[in-house]
């Protein structure tokens, strides 16, 4: 994979960057980007899928471009345009450059500038109330008569940088950055992401760089187990940490076999094929008399196996009907 970063990347963020990727021997390269901190991705093709083979098979080398488009924004940007109720002229000019291309928004400080507004709208009500509890103008006016000479004196001066501060912070409805928000992912089909810091968006920005570039190899994956009938992602079905682990769990997924018969089980045939054997040797009662196992070591207990279970795993481990449901 090839990451191409906008010329425009802050220095600290690129140099975050460089180190990330060059762990993952991931080429970066830098380009002048229409649209501001506009990050895309080039995929060097080494192979093919051949469908009637079955099998991946080398190709002379090409650098093909995705059709990924990743926009670093920072949460003062973001809330501007939503203010300035730009977003969806932003959006467009992105796509008229990116044709075809998925968008992805990388939000930086979002959730620190939330905190921020609403302690803003905290110091507000606070002052608020602070103010209806003052006394009167025609009191304030006679008591500032009396002491006009000791307050001149002793009342300490409000720095100029404080009062200028004040009257800079603004609150901001949140509904309207929400809003702007769920507009881009539902009229734009926009994926966002927060993030807090810029090292967390180097991070996460060589996150989706090794996500996209496995999308072919999952998708070929996808098309060639969409006969399953069910998931084929890792972790549908337990694995266990050795081959005992893994014959006892495979137990486990026919139908009324707990871990104590499965351990029971195991503890009579440590292995298939003489679980197998055992099966075609007994019959479908082959198992009845089997005793079910405390614990993971084998303690054996009164009670057994019994025959309905000893009958169903007899059926499936010997059974030919190849419609047959029953595990």
């Amino acid at each position: 994979m090839i990451l191409n970063m906008p010329s425009g990347i802050a220095e600290g963020l690129k140099v975050q960057l460089e180190t990330l990727l060059d762990g993952l021997t991931v080429e970066h390269t830098t380009w002048n980007s229409p649209v501001a901190n506009a990050f895309k991705w080039q995929r060097k093709v080494r192979s093919r899928f051949d469908e009637e083979m079955g099998h991946w098979e080398p190709v002379p080398l090409r650098v093909m471009p995705e059709k990924h488009v990743l926009i670093l924004m920072t949460a003062d940007e973001f809330v501007g345009m939503a203010v300035d109720d730009t977003v969806d002229s932003t959006v467009s000019q992105a796509k008229r450059h990116f044709p075809g291309h998925e968008l992805i928004y990388l939000l930086e400080g979002m959730n620190l500038w939330v905190r921020k507004n609403r302690n803003i709208r905290n110091r507000r009500f606070t002052s608020g109330v602070r103010a209806q509890d003052q006394p009167p103008p025609e009191a304030m006016a006679a008591s500032s008569s009396s002491t006009t000479t000791t307050t001149a004196t002793t009342a300490p001066a409000v720095p100029r940088r404080r009062r200028r501060n004040a009257a800079a912070e603004e609150y901001i409805a949140e509904d309207i950055v929400e809003d702007a928000m769920l507009h881009l992912q539902i009229e734009h089909d926009v994926l966002i992401h927060h993030t807090a810091v810029p090292l967390e968006s180097a991070q996460w920005i060589v996150a989706f760089t090794q996500h996209i570039s496995t999308i072919p190899y999952k998708k070929m994956r996808d098309k060639m187990t969409s006969a399953a009938g069910f998931c084929m992602e890792s972790g549908q079905v337990r694995t266990g940490d050795d081959a005992r682990d893994t014959y006892v769990r495979m137990l486990q997924e026919i139908a009324r076999v707990t871990a104590p018969i499965a351990y029971g089980i195991v503890s009579e045939f440590d292995s298939v094929s003489k679980l197998v054997t055992g099966l075609e040797q007994g019959g479908p009662l082959a198992l009845e008399s089997v005793r079910k196992s405390l614990n993971k070591d084998g303690v054996a207990s009164e009670r057994t196996v019994g025959q309905a279970v000893s009958r169903r795993i007899h059926k499936v481990f010997t059974g030919r009907d190849e419609t047959s449901t029953d595990v």
